[in-house]
């Protein structure tokens, strides 16, 4: 059995940190949630102590130490392939692959306009 801990900044404001969080939340995936606050303008020092990029989120299982959400998303999904986080089907997989890094990596100019905030007041 896996032993899974989660290392966040925060799941109101970093959308990094909510996706793996949520994946496994949503899938009664048992771990572990560190929560290391962004306390400073360029992070946490402290997350030097278990990140190798200095940034998070990042999944440890053991000694295993896997930095970036969609490929935290990844290992979940390769051991707990019941819980069907990725398309059986290799074809499938490959387009939710695609999809998953355009979103990850383009539309700079929408993800500036439109941060993520689910801490403020509903209708604002």
């Amino acid at each position: 059995m896996p032993d899974l801990e989660l290392f966040i900044g925060n799941k109101n404001y970093s959308s990094w940190s909510f996706r793996p969080w949520l994946a496994l939340r949503q899938n009664d995936i048992p771990f572990r949630e560190t929560l290391v606050p962004f306390e400073f303008e360029n992070g946490n020092p402290a997350f030097k102590t278990f990140s190798p990029t200095v940034k998070v989120p990042v999944l440890k299982d053991g000694e295993l130490t896997v930095w970036e959400s969609l490929a935290i998303i990844e290992y979940i999904a390769e051991i707990y392939p019941d819980a069907g986080l990725l398309p059986a089907d290799r074809f499938a997989r490959a387009r939710v692959r695609a999809a998953s890094a355009e979103m990850h990596s383009g539309f700079a100019a929408m993800r500036s306009a439109f941060p993520m905030n689910f801490h403020r007041p509903a209708g604002s």
